[in-house]
């Protein structure tokens, strides 16, 4: 049988993944006699034909984009992670924060803002070129982004991660899979506890396929066997997935994989989007700035062959239309 689509992982650590609780969308992966996860209620399925405009975008980069993150809490900070390795830091301005740094970076994750003692801290997990997971840390003191120690103990390289919120009043949430066995979700929560970090970890999740990319949407962790990026869009009752395949528009669903539609990208009076974005992430609501219904980010090269981080409104999907 061909997969197809996402993957749908409960993301209680108290699942038994062996008994069934994988749900294949597109095909009957489970029995009749299994029960399926429940998943939180969805918007309604995004129409054919959907196009977004592109509002703003970061000055032209010095090289091709590998990865993006956005923080949330008090803040939303862009981390933008190189090719050719660096990475940097921007407002929702375009503007960058400080000066590059030289970390090689494999993957970077969504972070959080947060304050530790008496100083107002952005960390972004990521993951090195060496197969680590680390801490990237950004701070008004700081002149450039900084790196940290996380205390998540891990022999084998890792390859890819999520991040989300912690129902359980942690820091942030993180989901991974390992370069040796990218059939199994390792999750834990990471916390702060009087200046220190903690790590707690739950249960592993197998999967019948190799993960390529996950995303955490209302606490419900998904994974995709194809895509090679993806973000959640989570606005009110909207929970939309966003993801990235190669040669292939952005696609977005909005019941977890079951159905997903192509989104076009509108160019901007002067900004030019990406034509194959290589990078995403969004945020539904931001805590400032001048995106009411939220942001989509994406990076990659434009027709002129700039390479940019390009900022999207994703109103249509996330505002009700406003009527008479």
């Amino acid at each position: 049988m061909q997969i197809k689509g996402w993957r749908l992982v409960a993301a209680s650590p108290f699942v038994n993944a062996a008994a069934g609780a994988i749900l294949l969308f597109g095909a009957a992966a489970c029995s009749r006699s299994e029960k399926e996860p429940e998943a939180p209620a969805q918007a309604a399925p995004i129409a054919a034909g959907l196009e977004l405009p592109a509002v703003w975008s970061t000055r032209p980069l010095s090289g091709p984009v590998r990865d993006v993150a956005m923080s949330t809490g008090g803040g939303a900070v862009l981390a933008v992670a190189y090719d050719g390795g660096g990475l940097e830091f921007f407002d929702m301005e375009g503007e960058r924060i400080g000066e590059p740094s030289l970390f090689r970076l494999k993957a970077i994750a969504d972070g959080r803002s947060t304050t530790i003692g008496d100083s107002s801290v952005t960390l972004f997990p990521g993951i090195t070129e060496a197969g680590e997971i680390k801490g990237y840390v950004y701070s008004p003191g700081l002149v450039a982004p900084t790196q940290i120690d996380l205390p998540i103990v891990e022999e084998r390289a890792i390859q890819g991660l999520c991040t989300g919120d912690s129902s359980a009043g942690g820091l942030i949430r993180i989901a991974y899979w390992t370069l040796a066995n990218s059939m199994s979700l390792t999750t834990g929560v990471l916390s702060e506890v009087n200046g220190d970090l903690t790590w707690t970890p739950e249960a592993a999740t197998r999967t019948d396929f190799p993960v390529t990319s996950c995303v955490f949407a209302r606490g419900t962790l998904v994974a995709s066997p194809r895509s090679a990026d993806s973000a959640s869009l989570t606005r009110g009752e909207v929970s939309a997935l966003l993801s990235l395949e190669d040669g292939r528009p952005i696609q977005i669903s909005t019941d977890y994989g079951i159905t997903t539609t192509d989104v076009a990208v509108r160019d901007g009076i002067t900004i030019q989007a990406p034509r194959n974005p290589t990078a995403i992430t969004a945020l539904g609501t931001l805590p400032a700035g001048g995106f009411p219904g939220g942001v989509v980010v994406v990076a990659g090269e434009n027709a002129s062959g700039e390479h940019q981080v390009v900022f999207i409104d994703p109103s249509q999907i996330t505002l009700e239309p406003v009527t008479e």
